[in-house]
C-alpha cells in the first residue's frame, strides 16, 4: 500500500508559500504528529513547525481535553500556559473562551490547525476549528488546515441531521451525525457553505481513499482524546 502523508507531512516536504516570514499560530494537540522520515519515530507538529519555520511559531492554542489532552472527563476546563519548551503561550480554547480572542491572535499572522478528528458530529475539535475560523474573518487572520484521514471512513453517511435550531458547541452546523468528511473538507465546508468567509488554505492529504477506515490507512492511531483510545472506539462513536 502506497504511503498516505497527511497534510503537516505534505506542509513539510511542499511549505505553502503563504507562511514564509510569517508570524505563526498552532492549533493542536499530542495526536498532532508526524513520521516525516517514515522510520517510525513520530514527532509533534508542535516541534516540527518550530524547527522548520524557526523563531515564526509565536503562540499554541489548545482544544477541549487539554494542550496534553490530559484531562479525562468532557466538561473540565483547561487554562492557559506557557510552553515549557518553545516559551511561547498556549491559549485555552476549552475554558475561559472557546473562541479566540482578539488578544490571542494579534501575535500571529497565520493560524496553522493540524487535529485528528473522528468523523462524528458531535465532537468538539471541529467546532473549536470553526470558531477560530470566526475568528480569523474578525480580525483578519489567515487560517491553514492540514489534513487528516476522517477514521470512520468518507463514503458512508449515516444518522440524524442536526436542526439548525439546536445548534451547540456539540453541532453548530446542520450535518448528519456519521459526516463523512475529513477536517480539511469540514473547513471548507464550514467557511464556504456556511458562510464564515475567511481566508482559508487547506493542505490535503495524498495517499488517502474514500473508504479507508483508519486501519486501512497505515497510520498509527495516537488518541485524540482519553475516551477514544482505538480506532474501533471512533468507529463506535457515532452510535
Amino acid at each position: 500500500m502506497k504511503r498516505i502523508q497527511t497534510g503537516i507531512e505534505k506542509l513539510l516536504v511542499d511549505p505553502p508559500p503563504i507562511l514564509q516570514g510569517k508570524s505563526l499560530g498552532l492549533l493542536a494537540n499530542p495526536a498532532s504528529v508526524a513520521c516525516p522520515d517514515g522510520n517510525g519515530r513520530f514527532q509533534s507538529t508542535r516541534a516540527l513547525i518550530a524547527n522548520h519555520y524557526p523563531n515564526q511559531l509565536k503562540a499554541l492554542l489548545s482544544p477541549q481535553h487539554g494542550v496534553f489532552a490530559e484531562k479525562q472527563a468532557n466538561m473540565i476546563p483547561s487554562e492557559d500556559l506557557m510552553d515549557p519548551v518553545l516559551n511561547i503561550p498556549v491559549f485555552s480554547l476549552y475554558g475561559k473562551t472557546r473562541m479566540p480572542t482578539e488578544a490571542m491572535l494579534e501575535p500571529i499572522d497565520i493560524l496553522i490547525v493540524d487535529l485528528q478528528d473522528v468523523g462524528t458530529r458531535v465532537y468538539t475539535f471541529i467546532y473549536t476549528m470553526a470558531l477560530c475560523l470566526q475568528a480569523a474573518r474578525i480580525y483578519n487572520k489567515e487560517v491553514l488546515v492540514l489534513d487528516r484521514p476522517n477514521p470512520v471512513g468518507g463514503n458512508r453517511i449515516e444518522g440524524n441531521c442536526l436542526k439548525p435550531e439546536y445548534a451547540s458547541f456539540v453541532g453548530l452546523y446542520p450535518s448528519p451525525m456519521r459526516h463523512g468528511l475529513t477536517i480539511g473538507e469540514l473547513a471548507r465546508l464550514f467557511n464556504d457553505h456556511f458562510g464564515i468567509g475567511c481566508e482559508l488554505h487547506v493542505t490535503p492529504m495524498s495517499g488517502w481513499k474514500r473508504e479507508m477506515l483508519f486501519q486501512d490507512t497505515g497510520i498509527a492511531w495516537i488518541p485524540p482524546s482519553p475516551n477514544l483510545p482505538t480506532p474501533t472506539s471512533a468507529l463506535v462513536y457515532p452510535g
